[in-house]
């Protein structure tokens, strides 16, 4: 109700989702839809982690909450044993039964120390089960995954469930398409130039250039 009423107020609402730019589209005329985004000056300077190191990183950095499928990560363990899986922030749902040794947590970081973190990775993770709320969900750790180079494998939710097609991007349909997709994306092979063109494409300030608040 009270979203509703401040609804009514504003002359334009920015959504940061499209199933959230559907929903708001039915009770108001102007609505916008405006992605996350990144701020750039946050990752000069980094370097990936080697592509070459015998033990690959899979990495997820990010709370771990009620929307957190573990059952799809201790799938990736199993299919990977001699590789890393590397969970890092804090814990608000705990796994229902005991992990893999290839599975490390690590505390939560303050967004430096994070992107340091992800640059260690050799592929970024968004495992998140696929719900009402998770519906509504553009995670802002696709774009600084992307930005620093690493391929991406998510599960099929929200708006990654639009960028199956896109180079580096691996979306899974269930636990069953883990092994496939986490050999894929090992072997995807990137271009630093289109990851520095990503991250140019989906700043902040060419958010708010696209959202057209300005005459």
């Amino acid at each position: 109700r009270r979203e509703r009423e401040i609804a009514r107020r504003v002359r334009i609402i920015l959504a940061s989702s499209s199933e959230l730019k559907s929903r708001w589209a039915k009770i108001h005329k102007d609505v916008r839809l405006v992605h996350n985004g990144l701020d750039l000056s946050a990752f000069q300077p980094m370097e990936p982690a080697p592509i070459s190191s015998e033990k690959k990183v899979f990495g997820y950095v990010g709370t771990i909450a009620s929307w957190f499928d573990w059952d799809w990560v201790c799938a990736l363990a199993e299919a990977r044993p001699d590789d890393e899986i590397r969970l890092i922030g804090p814990v608000f749902y705990p796994p229902s039964r005991k992990l893999s040794g290839n599975i490390i947590l690590l505390p939560a970081c303050d967004h430096k120390a994070a992107l340091e973190a992800m640059t260690q990775f050799h592929v970024g993770l968004i495992p998140f089960i696929k719900n009402t709320l998770t519906a509504s969900v553009d995670p802002i750790k696709y774009y600084e995954y992307r930005a620093l180079g690493l391929p991406v494998i998510s599960t099929d939710f929200g708006e990654m469930s639009q960028r199956a097609g896109e180079r580096g991007v691996f979306i899974t349909q269930s636990v069953c398409d883990v092994p496939a997709m986490a050999d894929s994306a090992i072997h995807f092979v990137g271009d630093p130039g289109d990851a520095r063109a990503f991250a140019v494409q989906n700043t902040w300030e060419a958010r708010f250039d696209a959202a057209r608040l300005l005459p």
